[in-house]
């Protein structure tokens, strides 16, 4: 069956990132509302993190309208599965029966949770997207058990998930089958190297920008930035593309314009930059090209708004450079400020997701939202159960507290830090000039 095409987000669309851990504490999100919010920054994209961490398809049905659906959402993606597949489980090289049924049972489960998941979305009328799960890594040389057989568990789980959405006629993005392919080829020259992170479970950024480009290459997404083409000989602008170019003005000794490109480049997190080494991200989604033809041979400075941003060859301006790449340029310093904004967001988010999971663990149950003197007993109950190899859900359980009288003020934050980045990342006209240093002699 003909897979379901999966188009770029609407303008004004609210997309939901439903899932675990992997959602919870993770970037692939963030990376891509980092995208849309530079290329499309004239069509908002609103992103809501509703993963918990250490929640699978079951628990996910249980929170599924308190969580997700009074959120409005137009879009819901699902990735589920690592704590579905029962990770304790594998490991032995000669596993009992009763292993090998356990195993059986944590497959059915996850089937029927996720179809009876999966079915109530569809019900309610939200565009759903399926994502495979991320990798369980047993095959890199880790210090961390390998739990050998989880990894093959889970790529079961994704051919479980895409078969879910040929039934019920879902688009489906396949990290698993990405992060698959990508430890695959490295691990045959480092077996020491993976896609995820040490406790072969979480991905780090790394990871999570692999899985924000499968996303965006599934989606086919807008692959220019802009393309700005300028002929000297004929004094014009040969091809402008997501771009404006007006007052040009051009002599033997150079070119200037002014440009206002309709999207900025995408500035990739410094911890994310590795992953650029595993994927053709910047050849296929981050192109920023100024082509200059009909120059004579020399060396030519290149200016932005009066700020000098390299010297380059006539050669080289003919064949095209791509600004992206040019960390200096006062767009590419726009998009950082978007992107450090950004930060400060999911910064936000990231403790109102923590309350978020301390009510769901220890007051499945209650109402929502939940009344914080209630939740205290329930708080302290489930906190007391905790071991010390639980310090992340300690830490969460401590912060509690002070993070739920604080919840309205940091949902109020979220909010204004979105409508700054509406504002930061609004185009604006640029001022190019590229004037001849020292001509070239024979």
């Amino acid at each position: 069956m003909k897979a379901v095409s999966f188009g770029v987000f609407q303008s004004g669309a609210r997309w939901c990132a439903l899932g675990d851990s992997i959602t919870q504490e993770g970037w692939y999100h963030q990376f891509v509302e980092l995208f849309y919010r530079t290329r499309f920054p004239a069509s908002p994209l609103q992103v809501v993190n509703c993963g918990i961490a250490g929640d699978n398809a079951g628990g996910a049905l249980k929170r599924l309208r308190r969580d997700c659906l009074d959120t409005d959402p137009t879009v819901v993606t699902v990735m589920l599965g690592m704590n579905d597949v029962g990770r304790e489980l594998f490991g032995n090289p000669a596993p009992a029966a009763e292993l090998l049924s356990a195993q059986a049972a944590r497959a059915e489960d996850y089937d029927r949770n996720m179809r009876q998941l999966v079915a109530e979305l569809v019900a309610s009328g939200i565009q759903v997207v399926l994502l495979t799960p991320s990798i369980f890594d047993d095959t890199a040389d880790l210090p961390e058990p390998r739990n050998t057989g989880c990894g093959a568990a889970l790529k079961g789980f994704a051919r479980t998930v895409q078969a879910i959405a040929r039934d019920f006629t879902l688009p489906v993005v396949d990290f698993n089958g990405a992060m698959s392919d990508i430890n695959k080829e490295r691990q045959k020259n480092d077996p020491h190297f993976t896609i995820v992170g040490p406790d072969r479970v979480h991905p780090a950024e790394p990871g999570h920008f692999l899985m924000a480009y499968e996303f965006l290459r599934t989606q086919k997404a807008q692959s220019i930035v802009a393309h700005t083409e300028i002929d000297i000989r004929n004094r014009v602008a040969r091809r402008t593309d997501n771009c404006e170019i007006s007052e040009l003005a051009a002599d033997d000794h150079g070119v200037s314009f002014t440009c206002l490109e309709s999207a900025l480049p995408f500035p990739v997190p410094s911890a994310a930059v590795p992953a650029l080494d595993y994927v053709p991200f910047t050849r296929e989604f981050n192109q920023e090209t100024l082509m200059v033809s009909g120059l004579q041979r020399g060396n030519y400075t290149l200016c932005i708004d009066e700020q000098r941003i390299g010297s380059f060859t006539d050669g080289e301006l003919a064949q095209g450079l791509n600004l992206a790449s040019q960390e200096n340029t006062p767009q590419s310093q726009q998009a950082v400020d978007v992107l450090e904004t950004l930060i400060r967001k999911w910064d936000a988010v990231a403790k109102l997701r923590a309350v978020a999971f301390v009510e769901h663990c220890a007051w499945p149950d209650a109402g929502h939202p939940a009344d914080a003197h209630m939740m205290t007993g329930k708080v302290t109950e489930w906190r007391t159960k905790l071991t010390q190899a639980n310090q992340w859900c300690i830490s969460m359980g401590d912060q509690y507290r002070d993070l739920k009288l604080r919840e309205e003020e940091l949902q109020a934050e979220v909010a204004a830090l979105e409508t700054s980045v509406l504002d930061q990342s609004r185009p604006r006209p640029h001022r190019v000039t590229i004037r001849l240093e020292s001509p070239h002699t024979p």
